[in-house]
């Protein structure tokens, strides 16, 4: 029987010496300057950006502290605000990375994970991928040639896109488009991208696919609209405005899961011809919106919350207009710098003047501030205008020279850039703020003006890129494109 124990004893005692062995080989491979750490680098930025249909190709090149494991790969993305588990997707297996962009746009997570298959200890990167189209932002050149309207895009990067624009059977677009509009609102999903034709009529464009997917008769609720003949938005509150022939003003409110104006009815109440003009606001309260009205020769507002059109308080004595007897053809209206609207007038007698008008103080000062009359060369008549947002510099445009005036400085205007001979001018802008568009987010914000000119048939896209004080900071254009078809109008589309 001791035999027996004996035996059993040196048995037990050799399996724990092997085992024993193995245990001390295998805490070894994970001590402290034992385990293979992994790095990955190989040239991989912190972040990316990618349009749809770009084809992104990257290499995970791994640094071992021993350097010599077998290692496995793994390429997979997620979105940036979704779950790691739930919401990741494997698009490689190998080092190597061939990805094809086709997912939705907005942010995601990219990782590139490497596994050393003996320890399991494994390395990762991080990255960020902001997934866009090259038609996500940019400039919107609406163009007609051969009886046909196009699209095309030019971005920030100088990128260009041209004649994107989708056909509809449904709704074609029969007549000449002469005005295109996108406008910014606090949500994406709502900046309307609208076509207006001449003679009069309006198409609603899906702002990803740029399709033309209704028209100014299924925007009302009774699938039967007045004859339209304009189209605005005011920019903080979504209400999208329309204009019959008759004047009446007709409102709708933007809603998040359309990306199309819808749910237009009766017009707004009150006794009034509105022109076809909308002042933009400093803040949208507690007036939305202001326009001039034909019949009383003056300016109405609707206050917030209501489905009305009122003028505005009777005039103090000193103040430098009124608001409500105001007899010069308007020209031009825009938000200025210190959120202050602008109007540029002119009267019977020829004169041009410049009037200011606060109208976010909740009416209880006077919203009449300032009137200046503006120095145009030779009386001319100005066909274009643009305002800054952040200086008090307007800049108008006679014949094909651009001119720069600065507000309240009383000086001669300055002409800054004349273009060449045959080139002429189709649509001027200034680059201007967005809802989500800042000069922090793109420094061209407030400092670029753009201008499309027809040569012939050729459309030619211009940006002009400005000092600190307004002039032209080259004393030329930053960028020319050119080969695009006849240009009609422009507009800014800001990122989905």
């Amino acid at each position: 029987m001791n035999k027996i124990y004996k035996t059993s004893y040196c048995i037990a005692l050799l399996l724990l010496m092997v085992l024993s062995s193995c245990l001390k080989k295998n805490l070894e491979d994970y001590a402290p300057g034992k385990v293979n750490n992994l790095n990955i680098n190989g040239d991989l930025k912190d972040s990316y950006l990618v349009n749809i249909d770009d084809v992104l190709k990257l290499s995970a090149k791994v640094e071992q502290s021993k350097g010599d494991g077998d290692l496995s790969y793994q390429w997979y993305y997620y979105g940036a605000n979704k779950d790691l588990d739930t919401g990741r997707v494997v698009v490689s297996n190998t080092a190597d990375l061939v990805l094809k962009i086709d997912m939705a746009t907005g942010a995601y997570i990219l990782v590139a994970e490497s596994t050393d298959t003996k320890t399991g200890v494994k390395g990762y990167k991080k990255m960020k991928l902001t997934v866009k189209r090259l038609t996500s932002e940019g400039w919107l050149l609406l163009s007609w040639k051969d009886n046909k309207a196009n699209l095309s895009i030019v971005n920030s990067e100088n990128d260009v896109l041209k004649n994107f624009l989708l056909p509809s059977a449904q709704y074609p677009i029969s007549n000449r488009p002469e005005k295109l509009f996108c406008l910014s609102t606090y949500n994406a999903e709502n900046q309307p991208i609208v076509i207006q034709t001449n003679p009069s009529k309006l198409l609603f464009l899906d702002r990803n696919t740029f399709e033309v997917h209704n028209d100014e008769n299924t925007a009302f609720l009774s699938g039967l609209s007045p004859k339209i003949t304009h189209f605005a938005a005011d920019m903080y509150f979504m209400n999208f405005f329309m204009w019959d022939d008759e004047g009446l003003l007709y409102k709708s409110e933007g809603k998040p899961d359309l990306n199309y104006p819808s749910g237009f009815d009766l017009p707004m109440t009150g006794n009034y011809k509105a022109s076809k003009f909308i002042l933009p606001v400093g803040s949208g309260y507690p007036v939305p919106a202001v326009f001039y009205d034909e019949l009383s020769k003056g300016f109405i507002y609707q206050p917030y919350g209501t489905n009305q059109l009122l003028p505005f308080q009777a005039k103090p004595v000193n103040a430098p207009f009124n608001m409500n007897n105001f007899t010069d053809e308007i020209k031009f209206a825009a938000l200025g710098a210190s959120s202050k609207t602008y109007v540029v007038g002119k009267n019977v007698k020829g004169e041009h003047h410049l009037y200011t008008m606060e109208l976010d103080n909740a009416l209880d000062v006077y919203p009449a501030t300032a009137m200046l009359k503006l120095d145009i060369p030779a009386n001319a008549n100005p066909s274009f205008y643009a305002l800054s947002g952040k200086l008090p510099l307007l800049y108008y445009v006679i014949d094909n020279t651009l001119y720069l005036y600065k507000i309240g400085e009383n000086k001669s205007s300055l002409a800054l850039y004349t273009f060449p001979a045959g080139e002429q001018i189709a649509a001027f802008q200034m680059f201007r703020e967005g809802m989500s568009l800042t000069e922090a987010k793109n420094p061209f914000v407030n400092n670029r003006l753009v201008v499309a000119v027809n040569k012939g048939s050729e459309g030619i896209f211009y940006t002009f890129d400005l000092s600190a004080t307004g002039a032209l900071k080259t004393g030329r254009y930053a960028t020319r494109n050119d080969g695009f078809d006849t240009i009609v109008d422009i507009a800014y589309k800001e990122m989905n």
